[in-house]
């Protein structure tokens, strides 16, 4: 997998995120279903282009680190294996938003009423939306970003089993939710910033 990534002069390493969270709005609404409370679609819209760019900024350390070979190591390794966990949660966050309301909808609520819409009930959903074919294997590019987030995330204190750290590795980790962004982002990809690292292969 090959990012290219924008460089810009007078930054650390050259490498930042290159679009603003108000670049993002557009691509977001387009891509949530009519029928939400207006309160409720503009707090998706507001919680998704904050995550979007995060996840730019993630991108721009990672995919140098994982290229170090070629001198561009920029990360303590135990930090890199956190930040592509931290992408997979960010990429987990946008599938879900997008999924539950869309999920919402399709049964006839609007979100007003704060329901809790479970992973198996919006992924469906989602595929249903951004994957209709089923050609792209985005539900199991969702599912892998999903296992690599619940590694560390836990209901009960205590009640996480022994990390496997080998599961936040560039291949395992980043680049399925890197992949599964990509596939979110060729539905409505007019509305898509000009410039973005997460379109990237």
């Amino acid at each position: 997998m090959k990012f290219h990534l924008v460089e810009l002069p007078g930054k650390p390493n050259g490498y930042v995120n290159v679009s603003n969270s108000a670049d993002w709005e557009a691509w977001i609404r387009k891509c949530l279903p009519a029928g939400l409370a207006q309160e409720v679609h503009d707090r998706l819209v507001s919680n998704l282009k904050h995550i979007l760019v995060g996840l730019e900024m993630k991108a721009a350390l990672i995919v140098p680190h994982a290229e170090r070979g070629n001198g561009k190591s920029l990360l303590f390794e135990p930090y890199f294996q956190i930040l592509n966990f931290e992408f997979c949660v960010g990429t987990f966050s946008i599938c879900e938003g997008l999924g539950s309301a869309l999920w919402l909808v399709e049964n006839g609520r609007d979100g007003l009423k704060g329901d809790k819409v479970e992973p198996y009930q919006w992924r469906p959903s989602l595929a249903k939306k951004f994957d209709p074919e089923k050609k792209m294997g985005l539900d199991a590019d969702v599912g892998n970003a999903k296992n690599v987030r619940d590694k560390l995330h836990q209901d009960k204190v205590g009640a996480r089993a022994e990390i496997d750290w080998h599961a936040f590795t560039f291949e395992k980790a980043f680049v399925p939710a890197a992949r599964a962004m990509r596939h979110l982002l060729k539905t409505n990809d007019n509305e898509v910033p000009d410039k973005t690292n997460l379109t990237d292969e």
